[in-house]
């Protein structure tokens, strides 16, 4: 108990450092100022084009604008469903709409999981659970990814790849080492949890006792706890639960993909092949925003899209791209930020 006390108090102080929405100025002002370097350095920004932005096909518009609802609202009623009903709908919406924030003010490959181990404890949670919900979720995220992105093992990907141009090899060489330490990470926490975390345990302390390898003894062994703890809270679930889950966790991240589809359809005719050309891009730009670099994948996320995007979208690109990260980034930012006062204010005053 002393031990889950002093780590709860350890992430509290991180987590509330995190969660400021000072953190926000820094990934925006990164983001702008690549988006409009591209942009100056491109020369396709000029009057004809701002003027686009007042003559979308609506129907598409409106369908965009309603796959940045879906996604949300499949945000939550994951959260409600992991939880078993025991977190009620308002604190899944705090706790959807503060995880995402926290996501978009750290370097994507960290996440914001320590931060949301810290709100859902604020909620009502203990520790274990809080922990074991952060890491299931990570999970499912993961898996879907996984079975997304298996198209590129096949080769379904060379196509895409091919336009790349000089840095193909490249991206190509960063999306399979990234899938695969992806693959290998998950596959390492799925058998601990589901199938003997007393022996993944085991296992991480003899590896870790390999003289090069010691630094990272502390971080296995609290990895191996986690992992024992989400273990005894889902283990001998049914398989229903686990299939309205993953059904869920689909659904949700297909509508936020298929966001980009339906906005460049908002501005520019597209084939219907189209599409599933645009949605496996997107499967590589995300694999290349897991490079640490800077919060949210700033920079990287901006980059990557001129590359993937450049060819098809033409003159376009920009407009698009600025669209793009105001409603899968800043937008989090903004509402995050506007949340969080809201949110201190209600769990500190419930708990004092």
């Amino acid at each position: 108990m002393n031990l889950n006390k002093r780590k709860m108090e350890e992430n509290a102080q991180t987590a509330l450092k995190k969660l400021n929405f000072k953190k926000a100025f820094m990934p925006i002002a990164c983001g702008l100022m690549i988006t409009g370097l591209l942009s100056y350095k491109s020369g396709k920004i000029h009057n004809e084009i701002l003027d686009l932005i007042l003559q979308p096909n609506w129907k598409y518009l409106c369908m965009a604008i309603l796959t940045i609802i879906l996604r949300e609202v499949g945000h939550v009623c994951r959260l409600r469903m992991i939880s078993q009903a025991t977190l009620s709908w308002k604190s899944c919406i705090y706790i959807a709409i503060l995880w995402e924030f926290a996501s978009a003010v750290t370097p994507s490959v960290v996440g914001g999981g320590v931060v949301a181990v810290f709100i859902f404890s604020k909620e009502g949670l203990p520790l274990g659970r809080s922990l074991a919900y952060v890491i299931i979720n990570g999970i499912l995220d993961n898996l879907f990814y996984l079975i997304a992105a298996s198209q590129g093992i096949f080769g379904h990907f060379e196509s895409v790849f091919a336009i790349l141009g000089d840095l193909s090899s490249s991206i190509k060489a960063v999306f399979f080492t990234n899938y695969y330490i992806l693959l290998v990470y998950t596959s390492i926490i799925w058998a601990g949890i589901f199938i003997n975390p007393g022996i993944l345990k085991w296992i991480l302390m003899r590896v870790t006792s390999i003289k090069f390898l010691k630094r990272f003894r502390k971080k296995a062994y609290h990895m191996s706890q986690d992992i024992i703890i989400t273990s005894k809270e889902f283990r001998g679930k049914s398989v229903i639960f686990w299939i309205q889950l993953f059904l869920c966790t689909t659904l949700t991240w297909v509508v936020r993909y298929t966001f980009l589809n339906f906005l460049i359809a908002t501005y520019i005719k597209i084939p219907l092949t189209e599409h599933l050309v645009i949605f496996k891009k997107q499967l590589i730009i995300w694999t290349l925003m897991l490079i640490p670099i800077a919060p949210g994948g700033s920079g990287i996320a901006e980059l990557s899209f001129q590359k993937c995007y450049e060819t098809s979208l033409g003159d376009y690109m920009f407009l698009i791209l600025l669209l793009w990260r105001i409603a899968t980034f800043y937008l989090y930012l903004a509402i995050g930020s506007f949340t969080i006062p809201k949110w201190i204010k209600r769990v500190f005053r419930q708990t004092n």
